[in-house]
């Protein structure tokens, strides 16, 4: 069962992800031609606002994957637990969304006043309402049952309805921008086709999950680890999400604009393999409370590939980023969008946060979520103060590197715990993980630094693209099977285990 849900959640989240990656590259290359670099750095500035504000929601959400994670095994379900666990999840999620409406309301109000651009304040303030009222409706309705469905290993239903509120947005927002109306009603549209996704979460909860029943008086139950998870989610999205907002405070909305390009490619590679990531993740969190010592195996598989792919993506992102760049930008002069400095920032900042990824996962699972909140803390701390610091005199490059200096401190702490004390044996197969993907990645940088590659259209573009990412893919490959061999009997295991139950 864990084997067929994985399968269907990596093909729905890879196939969902590629479509909306093509639409998240088009739909800001047609804001920023019909808009302007103000604009598009205005909405880059507004969607990490409203990332902020979404911290509201995320302890509750990984607090009760957590907790539903006992009760769930395979097609086996402990109901009346379940029903306890929603319940109280949904009655938290219901509780601070009237904080989450209040807070919009007051960014709305004063986000004119902070950020630095020739925007007018009604065209700001409507515009930061209406992205965090989407934000509202899918607190209020959807993010609880989007948690059960990651964790019964159904992520593949949230990664294609996903994908039906995405093609309608990015639809409504492609119609608009060509016709040159306000942002103020591109916005109003994206608003009104994101409510679709609630009506088609109601119709699947209904027909596959009719049984769940809702009790107000969950009595003294609470989400275990809930304030610890919240204050580690805090301390995530400020550490990855002051960037532009720092910029568009202390140099302006253009300079954002610059800085929204470049992560718009990361952030797009970083949903393509998290959306995998995501879709299988349910594997560990049921395969640690199953049985831990098959846990080791699955953790160390999990390590290889997830950081193995990230670092042959950013490989291939390095060698391509600037010439994609020049290509995306051609005819915007408003501002010069060629920045050597920003690729290799923005890759390291990828490399680094997937190389904990696993451990932190597992922290949360074995109930150290308070010890890594801490670690979280001073993380977000550190790179407030660097990018502050480093952006007056840096610019653009200042802010990123303020991140990249801040990150070991917490890749170093988590994978210690999940291997010193979780797991309770050696470190150094996860460190000859992380060594031999960084290290060979370092080494490709260096090669790309020392050749020159004339790129001028995008058939260019994409046969090169091609090249390097089966070069890539297949040079991580050889070093990941060389750094854990465990990892073809690993994968093996799995898919006979596979074979034989669909012979069954």
């Amino acid at each position: 069962m864990k084997e067929n849900r994985s399968i269907k959640n990596l093909v729905y989240s890879i196939a969902s992800q590629v479509i909306v990656l093509a639409l998240g590259l088009i739909v800001p290359w047609i804001l920023l031609k019909s808009y302007g670099s103000d604009t598009n750095g205005l909405l880059g500035t507004v969607t990490q606002i409203m990332t902020y504000m979404a911290l509201l929601e995320a302890g509750i959400g990984q607090a009760a994957r957590n907790e539903l994670y006992h009760y769930i095994h395979g097609k086996v379900y402990d109901k009346e637990n379940i029903c306890q666990v929603m319940s109280v999840s949904r009655k938290s999620f219901r509780d601070i969304t009237r904080f989450y409406a209040l807070a919009v309301l007051f960014l709305a109000l004063t986000t004119p006043f902070i950020i630095k651009t020739d925007l007018d304040y009604k065209t700001v303030f409507f515009v930061v309402l209406l992205e965090g009222a989407t934000g509202v409706i899918s607190f209020y309705f959807v993010q609880n049952w989007k948690n059960l469905l990651m964790v019964d290993g159904r992520q593949y239903v949230n990664a294609n309805i996903d994908l039906v509120n995405k093609i309608l947005c990015y639809s409504v927002k492609i119609v608009l921008a060509r016709t040159g109306v306000n942002i103020i009603y591109m916005e109003l549209g994206f608003f009104l086709a994101s409510i679709i996704r609630l009506f088609l979460y109601k119709i699947y909860m209904n027909a596959k999950y009719g049984w769940i029943a809702y009790n107000n008086d969950t009595g003294d139950r609470k989400l275990k680890d809930r304030g610890s998870f919240i204050l580690t989610e805090i301390a995530w999205t400020v550490f990855s999400s002051t960037d532009m907002i720092v910029l568009s405070i202390f140099c302006s909305t253009k300079d954002a604009s610059v800085y929204s390009v470049y992560n718009m490619v990361f952030v797009a590679i970083n949903h393509l393999l998290n959306a995998v990531y995501t879709g299988l993740k349910f594997n560990l969190g049921q395969t640690y409370h199953d049985n831990i010592e098959r846990y080791k195996d699955v953790h160390d598989l999990f390590n290889s590939l997830v950081l193995g792919a990230m670092s042959a993506a950013m490989s291939v992102t390095y060698f391509l980023c600037i010439p994609f760049v020049r290509l995306y930008t051609s005819g915007v002069h408003d501002i010069n969008y060629i920045n050597y400095a920003l690729p290799i920032g923005f890759c390291l900042v990828q490399l680094l946060s997937w190389s904990r990824m696993i451990a932190g996962n597992l922290s949360g699972l074995a109930g150290y979520a308070k010890q890594v909140s801490k670690i979280s803390m001073i993380e977000a701390i550190t790179n407030i103060v660097l990018s502050v610091i480093l952006v007056n005199r840096f610019g653009i490059a200042g802010v990123l590197f303020a991140t990249v200096f801040a990150l070991p401190l917490k890749l170093i702490y988590c994978n210690w715990l999940a291997d010193r004390v979780i797991l309770k044996r050696s470190p150094f197969k996860t460190i000859r993980i992380l060594a031999v993907n960084i290290g060979l990645f370092l080494v490709l940088v260096f090669v790309r630094n020392h050749i020159d590659i004339d790129i001028s259209s995008y058939g260019m573009f994409v046969k090169y693209g091609i090249l390097f990412t089966v070069c890539s893919v297949l040079l991580f490959s050889v070093a990941n099977v060389l750094a854990n061999r465990k990892i073809y009997t690993t994968l093996k295991t799995i898919m006979r285990r596979f074979n034989a139950r669909k012979a069954g």
